[in-house]
């Protein structure tokens, strides 16, 4: 049975149906509140550039890598320093003399000097920094670099006395050499393995903070005695990949990058908000050999494989506008460089070679290499399918930078697993001694501390000797020259491939770049011109 409602009772219900609808639809509209205004950009007033990679350390005297030297170049000073001609002029020693025999310096150490802690520095704190370094427990990369000195006198409070074991010519470039940075040993030896990331120097800027891989910040000391940093700040940030590192050029997320591609270079350059500078430098690429491996142990294999290499078609295709082939075993601009030519692509004389050393039929090899330096990748395909042609077959092996580093830092040939090898070389000394001797001298230790192939030539032992221990640059160049014949020409410690160009490029509004022939870009002179 259903049940009616009442007429009354249903259009009672439609009525207040309709107007609770009435109330609903007659509602005033939600007003939106104002969007809270973005706050207005302020300019940035301090450069951030960016390299390939991060720094490895801040410790000047464990430094290896060119990365770091330029950062480090900023928080310390040397004894001596170079100009901009890469010529050995006063820094922290305001003057030197050397005695007759060539074998004792003095040095008038600069008044007024302080450490970024406060500390005043004086002859003894030199003597302190030289210490640290000289002292074999340390185990500091940089060892090597100062194992000449016999002994180190303080003479009074700003008279510091270096006694050299032999007469040593390239003497004044060494120290001027990044590792001749003066450091607070006091603070090192408080700090011990943390003062690599928490240095203390003299420089015109001084450490703030670093966020491994991704920014390192330096601050400008304003009780620096020489002329101020002008920008309160310098940020260095690290960026891998080289189109990543020029779009942030291009978009302004950075004010200054190195190691650009040819690919981008020529775009760069017609950018009319920016700036291209390109020098002269002491940068080499180059490929070397793990010489206690065969077949690269032999000689003959090695000259096959440099007369393999095409060098002309490298640079044609890769980096035309960026490097020139390479002519000896140091740059132009490096003190005692000889012209020995570039060695001529010829496969016929690179497999009459092979035969001769057992390997007629060629043999199979891995090259390594690192995105670090420009093109890593593409120059070892390129050296692969030149060295295809006489019957080296390659595997290429595309390492992170810290891995391959790891492979040139102390190890014994067994432990080293290279094979072929890409890697830049360039001395910071702007000299023929560092740029031969400590690469290709054969290593006392048995270990490839700088030597990363472990070569060894006897001959080249003792040319390299009898010109460090030589004072007069004429007899050093001639003797250089000779040690550039055996371990370029004669029996090669590397395949030298190309001289770069030292390139920088940054916003038009980025004013005093300092650019060094050692590769180095830094800013103690640098700012931003907001107006």
């Amino acid at each position: 049975m259903t049940t009616r409602l009442p007429l009354v009772f249903i259009c009672l219900c439609l009525a207040l149906s309709s107007l609770t609808g009435c109330a609903q639809t007659a509602q005033p509209p939600k007003v939106e509140k104002p969007a809270t205004p973005a706050p207005a950009k302020v300019a940035r007033d301090y450069p951030i550039f960016s390299s390939t990679s991060d720094v490895v350390t801040l410790d000047p005297q464990n430094m290896t890598d060119n990365t770091s030297e330029q950062v480090t170049r900023m928080m310390f000073n040397n004894l001596i320093k170079f100009d901009d001609k890469l010529v050995p002029v006063p820094d922290l020693a305001e003057s030197w003399t050397v005695s007759s025999d060539q074998k004792t310096w003095t040095f008038k150490i600069r008044k007024g000097v302080k450490f970024h802690d406060g500390t005043p520095l004086n002859a003894s704190a030199v003597k302190k920094s030289f210490d640290r370094v000289l002292d074999a427990k340390n185990k500091l990369a940089r060892r090597q670099l100062f194992d000449m000195i016999k002994e180190i006198k303080v003479l009074d409070e700003s008279t510091l006395q270096i006694t050299t074991f032999d007469p040593f010519g390239a003497f004044p470039a060494t120290l001027a050499h990044g590792a001749g940075a003066i450091i607070n040993a006091d603070v090192a030896a408080k700090l011990g393995e943390q003062f690599a990331s928490n240095p203390n120097g003299t420089g015109p800027y001084k450490f703030t903070s670093w966020k491994k891989d991704q920014e390192l910040i330096l601050d400008r000391f304003d009780d620096y005695w020489g002329p101020k940093g002008v920008s309160k700040r310098i940020v260095y940030k690290p960026i891998v990949e080289a189109a990543s590192r020029v779009m942030a050029l291009e978009t302004g997320e950075v004010d200054a990058i190195s190691h650009i591609p040819d690919a981008d270079l020529m775009r760069l350059e017609k950018n009319p908000n920016l700036v291209v500078n390109k020098i002269v430098s002491n940068s080499q690429r180059q490929f070397r050999f793990h010489m206690k491996k065969k077949p690269y142990d032999n000689p003959k294999v090695r000259q096959a494989i440099s007369y393999a290499i095409d060098r002309q078609a490298i640079v044609d295709n890769l980096f035309k506008l960026t490097a020139v082939v390479s002519t000896g075993a140091l740059a132009p601009v490096t003190w005692g460089y000889a012209n020995l030519g570039v060695i001529p692509y010829d496969p016929a004389k690179a497999k009459k070679l092979l035969a001769e050393a057992g390997y007629p039929n060629g043999f199979k090899a891995t090259i390594s290499t690192t995105e670090r330096y420009t093109q890593g990748r593409e120059v070892a395909e390129v050296l692969a399918a030149q060295l295809k042609k006489v019957g080296i077959e390659c595997k290429i092996d595309v390492l992170e930078w810290a891995t391959i580093r790891a492979q040139w830092s102390g190890l014994k040939p067994e432990d080293c697993k290279l094979e072929i090898f890409i890697m830049g070389a360039g001395p910071s000394t702007g000299d023929a001694d560092w740029g031969l001797r400590p690469i290709f001298q054969t290593p006392s230790t048995g270990t490839n501390e700088n030597n990363y192939g472990f070569y060894s030539n006897k001959e080249f032992d003792k040319v390299i000797l009898q010109a460090m221990q030589t004072t007069d640059q004429a007899k050093r160049k001639e003797l250089y020259k000779r040690a550039q014949q055996i371990v370029y020409l004669e029996d090669p410690g590397a395949v030298w491939l190309y001289d770069n160009y030292w390139i920088v490029a940054h916003k038009k509004t980025l004013k005093d770049v300092t650019m060094s022939g050692l590769g180095l870009v830094t800013f103690e002179k640098a700012y931003l011109d907001t107006k």
